[in-house]
């Protein structure tokens, strides 16, 4: 679950003053030869890489990016008509970036207290994970550490690593995944009948869309880290009427935002899961998770806003914590309680790591969702493949032969991850010096590994920006075959997510469910990708939910 802000790793760092030699010399430049080989190979992990020259290592200032001006600094590179990008956000800017400068790319300081650097190449972004110099940066004076200092949070940042890193290991035990699997399947299949629920005339799905998502994606979570259901799923769908209905808003109501039918209603009104759903949203959409004092002063009002948000999310997990404790101890073990068991240890220290792995997770996989929604909704041949793969498993089931494998589900799931990721890059901060490509990069830099970017080139993928499931499959063409891909180009939450490797099989489950029952189709403009915390689908929606023939 990657949300930047949140994701941690431990680190072991060399002595201090000694300096890391990696292996690459070659001087890049905008007129390189690009790499035609996209074979895994020719990339070796675990070689030793040969001690470099201090004095044939380049400087930091010498790798190529866009000049900072005086006065403008960076800014006059996006300034409509004038600038180089002023036509490019998001992930479109990178890409700018790359194009024009090569695989890594530096910005000076400029208008920020550091500099940063941009990093598109996966075996230069290997080279910087297995650095052991860089950690995830600490947003110092943020609303959410004023929020943990406020609630005497037990647990340091170190200790935080440690157990982040415990967890990424043991989310990657296929025997835990697979205990899983009902749970993930009895949710999902609850999510679709409500989104079933939310159509209206021509079976489009209606604005509560995205909260119905924000409540699978949280009891999601909620099952995984307390192996229990908290119940977000439960009580009415919302329908609206000409009573409740929301007024469509014109190009002078921009800045009216969009309320769900939760945020409507009296807190008072709403059950603790409800209100762990309109808590997430409210955060999501403020982005508070990378609010820090340079953007959000602490006296203002958004700030003491962003600090009461974190504060009722943190008192709401709390209470389900409890709950899932009192659950734990008080009969024999489900299947879906063992991670939970394996917890239990930390003691005090599960609390504040139960509300980061919420407050990391939930809008990462909601926005995953609905992108993976979209990818199907195109591409109708795609649908009805694996609409046949879940009617073969279920005939199979019906005979006596158990299939726990759907691996075009699956394929088409980590397609959707590749093609629309929900995060761009992840940030790491190098914390003493090292060497990357020959250049040395000092201390206190901001490297941003540029997933979402090398997840769509061309030269490692084939067809980069078309929806290719059979990629991920035994069978298909060689050329566009995944494994042809480096191992690190499509990393969509980064290498150290704990959740990476489970996230797949919630979004399968939600899947077979969907296109079990439902065909997706997409009736309207192609919508704008905006970066938000994490790549989101702008709104309106689009989506029509038909009955599967």
């Amino acid at each position: 679950m990657a949300c930047i802000v949140l994701q941690t790793t431990a680190t072991n760092r060399p002595r201090k003053g000694r300096k890391l030699r990696m292996s690459r010399h070659r001087r890049l430049s905008t007129s390189s030869p690009r790499r035609t080989s996209t074979s895994p190979q020719r990339h070796n992990a675990n070689a030793v890489a040969p001690s470099v020259n201090q004095a044939a290592n380049k400087r930091f200032s010498d790798i190529p990016g866009p000049i900072a001006l005086p006065v403008m600094k960076h800014h006059e590179h996006v300034l409509p008509r004038i600038g180089c990008f002023h036509h490019a956000v998001g992930l479109g800017l990178l890409d700018g970036l790359k194009e024009k400068y090569g695989s890594l790319v530096r910005l000076a300081k400029a208008s920020r207290k550091r500099p940063v650097l941009y990093v598109f190449d996966p075996e230069l972004m290997r080279e910087v994970y297995n650095s052991n110099a860089t950690e995830p940066p600490a947003w110092v004076g943020s609303p959410l550490e004023v929020q943990r200092k406020k609630s005497e949070c037990p647990m340091h940042r170190n200790e935080s690593n440690a157990i982040w890193s415990a967890l990424h290991i043991i989310l990657q035990d296929g025997t835990l995944l697979k205990s899983y699997e009902k749970a993930f399947d009895d949710i999902s299949e609850d999510a679709i009948r409500r989104l079933g629920e939310l159509r209206h005339a021509g079976n489009a799905l209606n604005e509560e869309l995205l909260t119905e998502v924000y409540r699978w994606a949280l009891e999601t979570i909620g099952v995984m880290i307390f192996g229990m259901r908290l119940g977000c799923l439960n009580g009415a769908v919302h329908v609206p009427s000409e009573d409740n209905r929301r007024p469509e808003k014109t190009s002078m109501d921009d800045d009216i935002k969009d309320l769900c039918s939760l945020s409507q209603r009296s807190i008072d009104d709403l059950t603790a899961a409800e209100q762990l759903v309109r808590c997430s949203l409210e955060i999501a959409d403020e982005n508070y998770l990378v609010r820090s004092e340079t953007t959000l002063r602490p006296d203002t009002q958004g700030f003491k806003d962003a600090v009461k948000n974190f504060d009722r999310h943190f008192c709401l997990t709390e209470h389900f914590l409890a709950e899932a404790q009192r659950n734990l101890n008080s009969g024999d073990l489900k299947p879906e309680q063992i991670l939970l068991d394996k917890l239990k240890p930390l003691g005090d220290k599960m609390l504040p790591l139960a509300a980061d792995v919420f407050l990391a997770g939930v809008d990462p996989l909601a926005q995953t969702a609905l992108n993976m929604f979209y990818q199907l909704s195109l591409h109708a041949a795609q649908q009805q493949r694996a609409h046949d793969e879940i009617t073969w498993s279920k005939a199979s089931k019906d005979a006596g032969v158990e299939t726990h494998e759907l691996p075009y589900i699956s394929a088409c799931v980590r397609e959707a991850l590749r093609l629309k990721p929900v995060t761009g890059g992840v940030v790491r901060r190098s914390v003493e010096e090292f060497v990357v490509d020959g250049y040395e990069v000092p201390a206190g830099v901001d490297i941003v590994l540029a997933h979402g970017v090398s997840s769509k080139t061309e030269q490692e993928w084939g067809r980069a920006k078309s929806f290719i499931p059979e990629r991920w499959c035994n069978e298909g063409w060689a050329p566009i075959k995944a494994s042809r891909a480096h191992p690190f180009a499509s990393l969509p939450f980064g290498q150290s997510c704990p959740a990476s490797g489970i996230i797949s099989h919630m979004l399968s489950a939600l899947a077979t469910r969907m296109l079990d029952k439902y065909r997706l189709e997409w009736h309207g403009p192609q919508p704008k990708l905006v970066t938000s915390g994490v790549n989101k689908l702008q709104k309106p929606y689009y989506f029509v939910l038909q009955n599967a023939s």
